[in-house]
């Protein structure tokens, strides 16, 4: 990208990453719009996976950036003006200023009527791509202010790659039925997430509150399933497995996320766990040797 083209990118980036509104671009978003260029290219998950593997950042910035740059001039110019396009569609409905606009129409020599064509048209509805993200409950004590935000800054980040989480910060409100929503989120989900601290197991053992509430729903669903759990995924923040995991869940394998300079590779085990890939994939299976008879 020459200069101009970078400057229509930050431009661009700053325009879709406004956060509830219709021009906001997430990552499944940018990269089903870039599939209708080249549907040969890897999905979501498929390329996060690719990412991961190369430790390459996962911010949405860096990794737009790079996928714009592996498209030659002309396809990535055309890509710049449909993902425009769909913000201008938005304009309404977002805070877009008009130098902004005229920047990007400017640098591609465009109009507000300019044709787009791209190989492979489609209509990508957001709505559609964010139900087929796996639902994600997470079970947590509320043990302070800091583990309380901590807990919804991993269910943010936890939305920004897809997945669908139920959070009682978000879900619930004056006048609703706490254990009806936690009853019904662990049965309707496809992982549960137990982030476990020292007075997690506290209350889980004695039974308190929401959490000893949660945990005996949970307990007698691991039961269930003792030997084949892939739903209940155990997260230790703080403590030690001995001190913060009740005895019955200390034998199933932890994702262990107190170090806080470590979240970015333990959130991507996390993620390969939310969506049952393999921590490492298995390498191909090669033919028997010829010397073998």
């Amino acid at each position: 990208m020459d200069l101009n083209s970078i400057r229509s990118f930050n431009t661009l980036f700053n325009t879709i990453n406004v956060k509830g509104t219709p021009a906001y671009f997430s990552g499944p978003r940018f990269i089903n719009l870039v599939r209708t260029f080249d549907p040969s290219f890897p999905d979501y998950q498929q390329y996060m996976d690719l990412r991961n593997g190369k430790s390459l950042s996962t911010s949405r910035k860096a990794y737009f950036y790079d996928i714009l740059m592996s498209f030659d001039e002309p396809t990535r110019t055309e890509i710049i003006k449909l993902i425009w396009q769909e913000v201008e569609e938005s304009k309404n409905n977002v805070n877009i200023e008009n130098k902004d606009s005229e920047d990007i129409f400017n640098i591609f020599n465009l109009t507000p009527n300019t044709a787009i064509n791209p190989p492979t048209p489609k209509v990508i509805n957001q709505e559609t791509i964010e139900e087929q993200g796996p639902i994600v409950f997470i079970s947590y004590s509320w043990d302070n202010e800091e583990h309380k935000k901590w807990v919804i800054d991993l269910a943010n980040k936890l939305f920004e790659n897809g997945v669908r989480v139920l959070l009682d910060v978000y879900e619930l409100g004056p006048g609703h039925n706490m254990f009806h929503f936690m009853e019904n989120s662990v049965n309707k989900s496809d992982k549960v997430l137990i982030i476990f601290t020292p007075n997690y197991k506290l209350k889980s053992e004695k039974r308190e509150g929401g959490v000893g509430f949660e945990y005996s729903i949970l307990n007698t669903e691991l039961y269930k399933t003792i030997t084949t759990n892939k739903k209940y995924i155990p997260v230790l923040r703080s403590g030690t497995i001995e001190t913060s995991v009740p005895n019955f869940m200390q034998q199933f394998i932890a994702v262990d996320m107190i170090n806080d300079q470590e979240f970015d590779k333990k959130f991507s085990e996390l993620l390969l766990s939310i969506y049952d890939k393999p921590q490492l994939p298995k390498p191909a299976l090669g033919k028997r040797p010829d010397f073998i008879n």
